[in-house]
């Protein structure tokens, strides 16, 4: 194994623990303030989540706990991140909607994740869609690599 594909293969791993210890750590600190996170999502400007915020605080951790699930499975990794990635872009444009109505709502992230200012989250946020396209980006670099190397085998042979 070459030098730089170990180096690829450890930053990928890091880079999917992060993102792994984040939805973790958030879907069990929803799940452990249950009654606090369905209240959070109520005060929402949004009807639907007002609406369905019992529903919600119920699916979102379980959807979190999936999307850790898939990022521990080499099979399903590629494709989570992808889902991974479209969840933090959808709450970096939720941050920024309530960044500018100004309204003063509380954070429904859970622990201490929920102390930052909205600002914060937005920055905290984008730096984990960078994270996801890095990972996705070394997987596909993974994947060109092992398909070259599978077409130069066949063409030797």
């Amino acid at each position: 194994m070459n030098k730089v594909k170990v180096k690829n293969e450890v930053v990928l791993n890091v880079l999917l623990a992060l993102i792994i210890l984040l939805f973790t750590y958030t879907a069990f600190s929803k799940i452990l303030d249950h009654d606090v996170f369905v209240g959070q999502l109520k005060v929402s400007p949004l009807k639907p989540i007002k609406a369905f915020a019992g529903v919600l605080a119920m699916a979102i951790p379980i959807i979190e706990l999936i999307m850790v699930f898939g990022l521990l499975t080499d099979r399903f990794r590629y494709y989570t991140l992808y889902a991974v990635g479209i969840l933090f872009v959808l709450f970096e444009i939720y941050i920024g909607g309530l960044m500018i109505s100004g309204l003063r709502l509380p954070c429904s992230c859970g622990g201490v994740i929920s102390l930052m200012s909205w600002k914060q989250h937005l920055i905290f946020n984008l730096a984990f869609i960078v994270i996801t396209i890095a990972a996705i980006s070394l997987i596909k670099k993974e994947r060109a690599i092992s398909t070259s190397v599978f077409h130069k085998n066949l063409s030797r042979a």
